[in-house]
């Protein structure tokens, strides 16, 4: 059986509890990154490979044991082209450079203002990128980039479209393959709607004002929260940060309601999202996880980051001033104008355009289709199979 590394916090058929994220941040500061894991897990799981998460835990002072022990290392990032993030850049350099074996970049994107010009797109850590994708291009055929404004910006820095780089989207879209089907929206429950919202710190103050009020008119709303610190925060009682309009104590409706959750587990997550009639928010994967399960959604994109995936995989949404605009109106009415299954129409394309990348580097992958996407090698592999099926 070959073994593939892949950066993760976990696998997804470790049974990780509350106990655990409080004693080690496995989810690297965010939930969503499970998302795009085990989508990954799915995808390249076959009958003669499976994938081991290195726990955020490789290092260039491992590469002889990684060496040795793994057929290829599958790096997934999120906006990882970011000055906070520029030390973890460098040493996954370091640590690429160190490696014989190949090592495949499946997605990674840059964080920037929404309305960035393709000119504006240089930074300080410019150099510690272009190493890194240098390095990736070494041990690989191309690097899978998150959307178009990530690849305006290697273009900038010198690598050709095409030829170094390829939009991919988000791996986490494809967790089920081409399938995807979005349910219609269940209006006749009318305030006893299953609601699910999710929110960012850095939203404008009038989209959280506009979220918090869906709590006090949806009788049965729940939240989503996906940051570190605020699963510390449900598990304590105890807050760390303070934002206005945002949930930021254990007195706010979202929790003080008991139907706030935080999910351990990419699976737990999902199967939750099944069971919801819809989801709002400006939370990119609490708004994919929804979608990936059938619920529809609107997404409402903040920055960069959001946008370009946003417009690449034709998420139903909405941009802030949209929802400012329209700040009277009811949730059902922002309803009436959007287009709830746009994902649909482009997820067949997206997805035979991802395994297209996978080929290119010559990376096994498992094809899913409507007839066997709920009968992948993954779930023989792991002890996920009856919540897979729900």
């Amino acid at each position: 059986m070959k073994k593939i590394l892949i950066r993760a916090g976990a696998n997804p058929y470790e049974q990780k509890t509350a106990f655990d994220l409080m004693k080690a941040d496995y989810i690297g500061g965010n939930v969503g990154n499970l998302i795009f894991a085990h989508s990954l897990f799915r995808n390249l799981t076959t009958d003669d490979t499976v994938l081991e998460a290195d726990g955020y835990r490789a290092s260039a002072s491992q590469a002889d044991q990684i060496n040795e022990t793994y057929a290829g290392f599958v790096i997934p990032l999120a906006d990882a082209f970011r000055g906070d993030f520029e030390n973890n850049l460098s040493q996954l350099t370091l640590l690429v450079k160190k490696l014989t074996i190949p090592v495949y970049l499946i997605g990674v994107g840059i964080k920037a203002p929404i309305q960035s010009k393709s000119e504006d797109l240089h930074f300080s850590y410019d150099d510690t990128v272009k190493e890194f994708i240098k390095a990736i291009l070494e041990k690989s055929s191309i690097v899978g980039i998150r959307g178009e404004m990530t690849a305006r910006y290697l273009t900038n820095l010198g690598f050709k479209e095409g030829t170094d780089h390829m939009v991919i989207g988000c791996p986490s879209m494809y967790t089920y393959g081409e399938n995807l089907k979005i349910r219609e929206i269940a209006k006749d429950k009318g305030s006893e709607l299953l609601l699910s919202t999710n929110r960012s710190k850095s939203a404008p103050s009038p989209v959280l004002k506009y979220i918090h009020r869906l709590h006090e008119a949806f009788e049965k709303a729940s939240f989503v929260p996906q940051g570190w610190d605020e699963f510390k925060l449900m598990y304590t009682g105890v807050p760390t940060f303070k934002i206005g309009s945002y949930p930021s104590t254990m007195k706010d409706i979202a929790y003080e309601s008991g139907n706030a959750t935080f999910f351990t587990s990419a699976v737990r997550w999902i199967t939750h999202m099944r069971g919801m009639d819809f989801s709002f928010g400006t939370k990119l994967h609490g708004n994919i996880t929804a979608t990936i399960a059938g619920t529809p959604s609107i997404t409402i994109p903040i920055d960069a980051r959001m946008k370009e995936l946003a417009d690449y995989h034709n998420l139903t949404r909405m941009t802030p001033q949209e929802i400012i605009e329209n700040q009277g109106e009811f949730l059902f009415g922002l309803m009436e104008k959007v287009d709830i299954h746009s994902a649909e129409k482009t997820q067949v394309r997206n997805y035979e355009n991802f395994i297209h990348f996978l080929e290119k580097n010559n990376l096994a992958y498992t094809h899913q289709n409507e007839t066997n996407y709920m009968d992948t090698p993954m779930i023989g592999h792991t002890d996920n199979q009856i919540m897979e099926r729900k």
